[in-house]
């Protein structure tokens, strides 16, 4: 029976040890996080995370000990092969977990969770997103990790198996099941009323270091495990009655709108929506080598109504697509568009211009099929959908598909031919990683801030060439186009996460009443769908968590989130809350609950309506 113990308890140390490693390989690769956060901040992660490490061995040993026990009266779990096995599989899984949560991180600001299955669920779009990435050298990495694993599992196996015991002893099967069952107690972090979450090891005011100190592995399998459990207690912060006192409020508006276009010509406005992809608004103010990153949108912005305070509602484009066109709020972790069920009860801006009799062509040089964006697009009416299938394979420069300098001559084309008035939308590509560009480098550098901000300005010249394409065609005159991003990015970086979410959003075209007019005050993405929609005097009460920004009684506030954190901005304050740690974690200007209140309302009223669809 000792011998049993000694293994078991051995077995659950090694455990320890690898994590302990795995942890230490994800500060490794986030040196400039690292730094930030400071010694000994990072230090106390590997203290505090001990406790979720040991959750984590307690579930992976779990099994272990189910075999060790069987070993009492079945013979082949006296041999070594049947551990070494198992050992060699999990750790498998355990290895891609770590090197993908390490490489991921930077780009999420979050630890790898069930959201990289929607991904591995597309295995062309995940090529396309990491092949930027040194992969000859991860899979040859990756194949020593396999080759050192397994002669090393079985010699360290080998050195503490236990030896067989061929009778069985009714104190030692006690014994094993109450070990077994003690597993309970690291499983659960403790003896405490609440089980382990990630709040548990959380400790400090330094984001970087509280994730640090969560275990990838739990985090990973626990969020899969729960993909379906939608956490509604934890996104409950008041009761139902101070949420409509607060958002009424925050709704309150007059209707005193001014009208930017002219939608009483001879002929019915048309409208194209470019979406551009990760368009951070940080992008329009940068300079490489003196230039400008963006010179073509910069420009453009004096011919147009430019609005400077926009936020995205979330940080991916499954998540931005909706907000734009059906102004319904992101989630914080999926989108609405993911579930049919739910997203077909939206609204969409293309549904109201398709029933005033609008053409609603959709153009994406990409595949409309991932996250589930082409049943949505179609449940709005959306058509043709003119997607990666209809272009020649020459014309497939990047790996997402076709570049947006093609699509955007498709585009034209097809706007020359269609039948009008139009309601179309553009979601361009090529700023996505891997960052591919089919001319010349402009902004030279091999990280991933020079390649994304040279993808934003191949882009910036294809849209510049396209809307000078525009203005030579016969409908430019009643026509409004709107730029905006589906997203913001978190490159390059400012030190305040709260800018990741920040997207411009211009208003071009012969129809606008207004050239050369900056809107200054906050608004979100979310607010397009009734900004646009009143503009036509359509859709009233059809966007109920979208305001519009043309009414000069209307609050000005933006709402946004993220896995595990949402944010808030007002014309004079801006903050970010962490709903694990339960604190502002970023904050300029008034933090106080005048602002936090309304954030966690909003949210909490979003998701509970999510919930209700």
């Amino acid at each position: 029976m000792k011998d049993k113990l000694k293994f078991l308890l051995l077995y659950f140390l090694v455990w320890l040890v690898i994590f302990f490693l795995a942890r230490l390989v994800f500060v490794i690769y986030n040196p400039a996080l690292t730094k930030e956060a400071g010694f000994a901040n990072i230090a106390l992660s590997f203290f505090y995370g001990l406790r979720m490490d040991a959750s984590a061995a307690a579930y992976l040993i779990a099994p272990v000990c189910l075999m060790v026990l069987l070993s009492l009266v079945i013979p082949y779990f006296n041999k070594i092969k049947p551990y070494v096995v198992y050992s060699f599989i999990v750790f498998l899984l355990v290895s891609f977990i770590v090197l993908s949560d390490g490489s991921l991180y930077e780009a999420w600001g979050f630890r790898i969770d069930d959201d990289i299955l929607v991904f591995l669920a597309n295995p062309k779009e995940v090529y396309a997103s990491i092949s930027h990435l040194p992969l000859f050298w991860i899979a040859l990495f990756f194949i020593a990790i396999v080759a050192f694993t397994w002669y090393g599992l079985r010699k360290v196996l080998t050195r503490i198996f236990f030896p067989p015991q061929h009778q069985f002893k009714l104190v030692t099967a006690v014994v094993l099941l109450a070990v077994t069952a003690s597993l309970i107690i690291p499983i659960r972090g403790g003896l405490q009323l609440a089980p382990m979450n990630q709040s548990s090891v959380y400790f400090s005011t330094n984001n970087f270091a509280n994730h640090s100190a969560v275990n990838a592995v739990w985090n990973f399998v626990q969020s899969t495990v729960k993909q379906n459990d939608l956490q509604e207690e934890s996104y409950h912060f008041m009761g139902d009655a101070q949420i409509a006192v607060i958002t009424d409020s925050l709704y309150a508006a007059k209707g005193e709108q001014e009208y930017w276009i002219n939608t009483k010509p001879k002929n019915p406005v048309n409208v194209l929506l470019i979406i551009w992809e990760s368009f951070t608004e940080k992008a329009i103010h940068a300079q490489v080598g003196g230039k400008d990153v963006t010179p073509n949108f910069n420009r453009l912005k004096e011919e147009g109504i430019y609005f400077s305070n926009i936020y995205a509602s979330g940080d991916r484009t499954s998540k931005g697509v909706p907000a734009i066109l059906s102004g319904y709020p992101a989630l914080p972790v999926g989108s609405v568009i993911q579930d049919p069920g739910k997203s077909n009860k939206l609204q969409l801006l293309s549904g109201l211009f398709k029933e005033k009799g609008y053409t609603t062509p959709f153009f994406y040089g990409g595949e409309p099929e991932f996250a589930n964006i082409k049943s949505y697009l179609l449940h709005g009416g959306y058509d043709p959908i003119i997607d990666k299938s209809v272009f020649a394979a020459a014309d497939m420069n990047s790996k997402w598909g076709a570049h947006d300098g093609v699509v955007a001559q498709r585009v034209l084309l097809e706007l020359q031919k269609i039948k009008k008035p139009f309601f179309g939308t553009w979601l361009t590509l090529s700023s996505h990683e891997p960052f591919e560009t089919p001319v010349p480098t402009v902004i030279h550098g091999e990280d991933i801030t020079s390649k994304f901000l040279n993808s934003l300005h191949y882009t910036d010249a294809v849209i510049g060439d396209f809307i000078e394409q525009c203005k030579k065609q016969a409908w430019w005159n009643n026509t409004v186009v709107v730029m905006i991003g589906d997203h913001g990015h978190p490159k390059p970086e400012t030190g305040h996460r709260a800018d990741n979410f920040r997207t411009p959003m211009l208003w071009l075209g012969g129809a606008l009443k207004q050239t050369n007019k900056v809107v200054t005050h906050v608004g979100s993405q979310i607010d397009l769908a009734t900004t646009l929609s009143s503009q036509f005097g359509m859709g009233k009460g059809m966007f109920p968590f979208s305001k519009n920004l043309a009414d000069s009684t209307a609050l000005h506030w933006a709402s946004f989130n993220y896995k595990d954190g949402l944010g808030f901005a007002t014309d004079s304050s801006r903050l970010i809350f962490d709903i694990v740690a339960k604190r502002i974690v970023e904050s300029i200007g008034d933090a106080s609950d005048k602002n936090l209140l309304p954030a966690k309302a909003i949210f909490q009223k979003m998701y509970e309506d999510y919930l209700n669809k």
